[in-house]
């Protein structure tokens, strides 16, 4: 191998590109730069300034590489020509062809029979001749493109008379065929495509569809690189039977402490001849490290707005959507907010007589120690404007102060004594005297954390008793709005135990295979009562999470009626999870009906004496995702209904994805239509999610 390390030649105008290019030439500092020149045999001609070199020959100017079986330079004109298995390399870019025509000064030339690869994507692009007329940009002729790995036979490509291309920028094409295998099926006289490596504005690949009540559906998105710190989709929704719309999603990132996204929809349905529309806006903003603010806006024009537009289970089973304002401070014993909550019922179809915040202050000081006392000094308050349109408008304020003394029983626990005073206020209009109600709390709170460790096994036992003595008299006159107002008098021990059996994996990390709470609450004033049938002990709650293995685990939650010998309610999940390829769980809904026991409340979460209304439910769920090795994915989920023994809703997906393409297909089941969809995915020419699809893969 011989190696030559020749001077930089001079400047000279750049040749060989086409009238039309002329001023887009530039060179660049590296184009000063010597060159070196390395082959088998090298010869140099001091009469021409001639350098030819044969052999494995490497041509290296900064990050411009070049290499071939032959190479000619020029010294006097800058002039390089490079034939036989040439490789082009510049940085991260790199071509392949039979001959390359370059200019050292410019860095600029004609590339014969080129193959360009973009690593990054997996975009091959083939041409009988391309030109580079940027350092970045090509022209290109008979030009071929793909993302698939196997170029000699790819599952999808193009084909281009005239291609222009800027690296991680735009591809642009005329008279381009569109090939699936080798069978044309589409041709388009001008396509403007995306040859970016981070995300780019164009159109999105639609999703097709067929619903038994809309008839045809096509979503059409439009995606929009605003900047690197914003963007937006615009959506197009068009149901054949039952009219046209369209949306917009913006989001925005104007920080690090500040960032947001607006959502918002319109459809017009032909047959009923109204408008529906929906807008969602979120913004979070950090101020300091104490101080935040949050806005989430939900609202839609029509009630049963998700019943008839959405395909999201969760979204069509919402009773109600809520817009909040919220401004938090967090201090080092203290907590303080400002709320602004505005609910809509999406039951009735009037929203005028659901009470609004507007607003609600609170101030909390949690845990402070008087002085080097053993006391411990809480405060809680807020005040609320609840505001309706129509009916009762009511502000209310809340103070609750309590006082607690942690007695350690030196290695027995922790016995809490705590009394406090919770004074509220409720104004009724202009018309009305004000009301108030005033409530003496007081309690006694028993807690231990025990733990065992044996060989890599660890045992974790948290007993807690708590005894609490509320007396709160019947005020007919106080406004019900939520459980601070509906509040009743106590005299109950509500016993609790915890356990977690934990154990050590090999990286000695402790991992839970089993957690168990039992929790029961008996009412001393049930059990002082005269009447025959008292009943002081609440149903029996059990909580538990099985981790069998790694794969398999079992969840449930269920409340046994200790007086009827039957279980009033009766939660089960067991999930099988074998990534990446098979996920599947199967569910159990359960409730007698009638009255079921309080989950807590806000003196006490683990309280069950309270009873409230419940309606009767009994049905199944299932949900399973099966990925196979050759990317096949299949997936189910359906809702039982045990009462009726028929089916809520059912869905069924099927997804495929190659290397460079994919298809999804769906079909929904629903109590009022059926719907089928599915969107085909090429790599590269775009798609967007879908929350149909999200929600069964």
């Amino acid at each position: 191998m011989i190696g030559f390390l020749l001077p930089s030649v001079p400047a000279v105008p750049a040749w060989g590109l086409p009238q039309e290019l002329n001023g887009a030439v530039l060179g660049r500092p590296e184009a000063n730069e010597p060159i070196q020149l390395d082959a088998d045999r090298l010869e140099y001609r001091r009469e021409e300034d001639l350098f030819i070199a044969e052999g494995s020959v490497v041509a290296i100017q900064g990050p411009l590489r070049i290499e071939a079986d032959a190479v000619r330079l020029d010294n006097r004109t800058g002039r390089l020509i490079a034939e036989g298995n040439v490789r082009f390399t510049d940085g991260d870019d790199r071509i392949d062809a039979s001959r390359v025509e370059l200019d050292v000064n410019t860095q600029l030339g004609v590339l014969h029979n080129a193959e360009i690869f973009i690593e990054v994507e997996n975009y091959h692009i083939e041409a009988d001749k391309a030109e580079r007329y940027a350092l970045d940009r090509y022209l290109l002729e008979n030009a071929y493109f793909t993302a698939c790995d196997c170029i000699d036979d790819p599952d999808w490509h193009i084909r281009a008379q005239r291609l222009r291309l800027q690296i991680d920028g735009y591809l642009t094409a005329r008279n381009v065929v569109f090939y699936a295998n080798e069978v044309p099926i589409l041709y388009l006289p001008y396509l403007l495509y995306p040859a970016k490596t981070e995300r780019q504005t164009g159109l999105l690949i639609p999703r097709l569809g067929y619903s038994s009540r809309d008839g045809f559906r096509y979503n059409q998105d439009f995606f929009w690189a605003i900047s690197k710190s914003q963007d937006v989709t615009f959506n197009l929704d068009h149901r054949g039977a039952r009219g046209i719309g369209g949306g917009l999603e913006y989001r925005y990132v104007l920080s690090k402490f500040s960032q947001g996204y607006l959502e918002t929809n319109y459809f017009y349905d032909k047959i009923d001849q109204v408008g529906q529309w929906e807008i969602r806006y979120n913004h979070e903003q950090r101020f300091t490290d104490r101080i935040n603010a949050k806005i989430d806006v939900h609202y839609v024009n029509q009630q049963d707005f998700f019943q008839e537009l959405s395909d999201v289970t969760a979204e069509r089973a919402q009773q109600n959507i809520e817009s909040n304002l919220f401004v938090t401070y967090r201090g080092d014993e203290s907590f303080a907010y400002l709320l602004g909550r505005y609910t809509q019922d999406l039951t009735t179809p009037s929203n005028s007589t659901t009470a609004q915040r507007l607003p609600e202050v609170g101030y909390s000081l949690i845990e402070h120690r008087l002085g080097r006392s053993p006391v411990y000094f809480n405060f809680e308050s807020n005040a609320v404007n609840f505001w309706r349109s129509e009916g009762l408008t009511t502000q209310r304020v809340d103070l609750y102060p309590r006082l607690s003394a942690p007695i350690s029983l030196s290695g027995a626990g922790t016995l809490t004594p705590w009394a406090g005073v919770r004074e509220t206020w409720y104004s009724r209009g202009t018309t009305e005297e004000p009301v108030s109600r005033e409530i003496f709390p007081t309690g006694l709170h028993w807690e231990e954390h025990l733990s065992k460790e044996r060989g890599g096994s660890v045992h974790l036992l948290s007993p807690s008793l708590m005894y609490e003595y509320i007396p709160v008299e019947d005020h007919p006159d106080v406004p019900q709005f939520d459980e601070l107002d509906q509040l009743q008098d106590r005299n109950a021990v509500t016993a609790s135990v915890t356990q977690r059996f934990m154990r050590r994996d090999v990286k000695g990390v402790l991992q839970e295979r089993i957690y168990l709470r039992f929790t029961e609450t008996y009412s001393l004033r049930d059990a002082r009562s005269d009447g025959d049938d008292t009943e002081p002990f609440s149903d029996f709650r059990g909580e538990a999470v099985v981790h069998f293995t790694d794969y398999l685990s079992l969840g449930f939650d269920a409340f046994y009626d200790l007086y009827d010998r039957r279980f009033s309610f009766w939660n089960t999940d067991l999930t099988i999870d074998l990534p990446p390829y098979l996920i599947a769980s199967v569910g159990q809904r359960y409730t007698r009906g009638g009255t079921l026991p309080q989950r807590g409340d806000l003196f006490n979460p683990l309280y069950l004496g309270d009873q409230e209304p419940a309606p009767r439910i009994q049905f199944w769920t299932e949900k399973i995702m099966i990925r196979t090795p050759w990317g096949v994915s299949l997936a189910s989920r359906a809702y039982f209904d045990a009462e009726t023994s028929k089916f809520v809703e059912i869905a069924y997906g099927l997804q495929y994805e190659d290397q460079c393409w994919g298809i999804t297909v769906t079909y929904l089941d629903l109590r009022t239509r059926n719907e089928f969809s599915f969107m085909l995915t090429l790599k590269g020419l775009g798609a967007t999610g879908s929350r149909k699809f999200a929600s069964i893969f």
